[in-house]
């Protein structure tokens, strides 16, 4: 064994039988290899079983006070260790013993007197079933949670491509009713936001590619110099037009620059999400504010909104992929309430951290971290 390697844990045995000798048999063939508990009756057994959890248990039928077929129906009935498989040992080997040892739950028997090489061979095999079976659940149980994120993951695109095609849409409506009016005057900056508005787009299914590729483990993560103070001001520049249409004003109160090492995609999907959230939860002439603040080895964002904020419930699941559901905004705008899940993995890729702060009816704020 290679010196750094944990020793393997033995499997627990839980042995249960009234005669000395056939514990004293048991503990000579398993005893080196397994980690035996001993029980002399189905009471004791029952007892231990109380505050323990063997991988398995070797059960004798022929008991006095209580017979094994009455000890592993109580196993199988409580919720909590029915998983633990039951080996009857026994000297019945009447065909309906069998089949009533069964269908209280053993999955195996031993008869005695005990073939020392059968004995461990039955142990070693269904303990290998167990452990497989375990395996099996916890693969089953990530498969499970895997699906779970690739359909929110969709969600939050779809969510998220919405914003910019709301803009694109609205300012084209826009040229087309100007040009008919033959008024030239906002032509080019209708034409600047659309075409912005169309990149922003673009990075997001770049994303969603990007996040494909993820789960084979082939995800593009290009960390490069970013100016955070440029980012988050052409990122707020989507903003502008929403946020008019509901008096909200949004002021940066930046520095001149402020460079970080980040990938460009991942961190204008955060400010984005954050950005629109803010926006979509502010009444009519509410402020939005977004700062910075620079430590020695972070830098921090902060997207502070008065808008209608959350109680400590609601604040406690906005960034769990499990508790995600569509939430109005102030202006009854819809969504999918996951873009947070989305800022969170970017975040947390970049070894940064994500949370938020919130006081019912006062506002909101929500921050994240960049390490320098």
């Amino acid at each position: 064994m290679n010196q750094t390697e944990t020793p393997k844990a033995k499997d627990i045995i839980l042995v249960v039988d009234d005669q000395s000798n056939n514990l004293k048999v048991i503990a000579s063939v398993l005893g080196s290899d397994y980690s035996l508990s001993i029980a002399n009756s189905g009471v004791n057994a029952l007892k231990i079983l109380e505050n323990n959890m063997p991988d398995l248990i070797l059960l004798d039928i022929m008991m006095p006070d209580m017979d094994g077929f009455e000890v592993c129906r109580r196993i199988k009935s409580n919720e909590r260790i029915r998983h633990i498989p039951v080996i009857f040992l026994t000297a019945k080997t009447d065909i309906d013993d069998i089949i009533k040892g069964f269908r209280c739950g053993a999955v195996d028997y031993i008869t005695k007197p005990f073939n020392a090489t059968e004995v461990d061979a039955r142990v070693q095999n269904h303990l290998k079933l167990k452990h497989a079976l375990n395996e099996l659940k916890v693969t089953n149980h990530k498969l499970n949670e895997l699906n779970a994120t690739k359909d929110k993951f969709f969600s939050i695109i779809a969510h998220d491509l919405r914003s910019p095609f709301t803009s694109i849409l609205g300012y084209s409506e826009l040229l087309i009713q100007q040009i008919k009016e033959n008024n030239f005057e906002s032509i080019s900056q209708y034409a600047g936001i659309i075409e912005q508005s169309s990149k922003k787009a673009m990075d997001l299914i770049t994303n969603l590619l990007e996040w494909a590729r993820s789960q084979t483990g082939r995800i593009a993560f290009t960390p490069e110099k970013l100016d955070m103070v440029q980012l988050v001001d052409e990122t707020a520049r989507m903003f502008e037009q929403i946020a008019f249409l509901k008096n909200i004003s949004i002021k940066r109160l930046l520095p001149e620059h402020l460079e970080v090492l980040a990938d460009k995609n991942m961190i204008s999907s955060v400010i984005r999400n954050l950005i629109s959230n803010a926006v979509k939860f502010t009444r009519q002439g509410g402020e939005i504010s977004i700062t910075t603040r620079t430590e020695p080895h972070e830098i921090m964002v902060f997207i502070t909104d008065n808008g209608v904020g959350m109680d400590k419930q609601r604040l406690e699941k906005v960034f769990r992929i499990d508790n995600t559901h569509s939430t109005y905004g102030t202006a009854d705008e819809k969504g999918t309430g996951l873009g947070l899940i989305l800022c969170k993995e970017f975040v947390e890729k970049h070894g940064g951290k994500i949370w938020a702060e919130s006081k019912e009816g006062v506002g909101s704020v929500f921050s994240f971290s960049i390490p320098r």
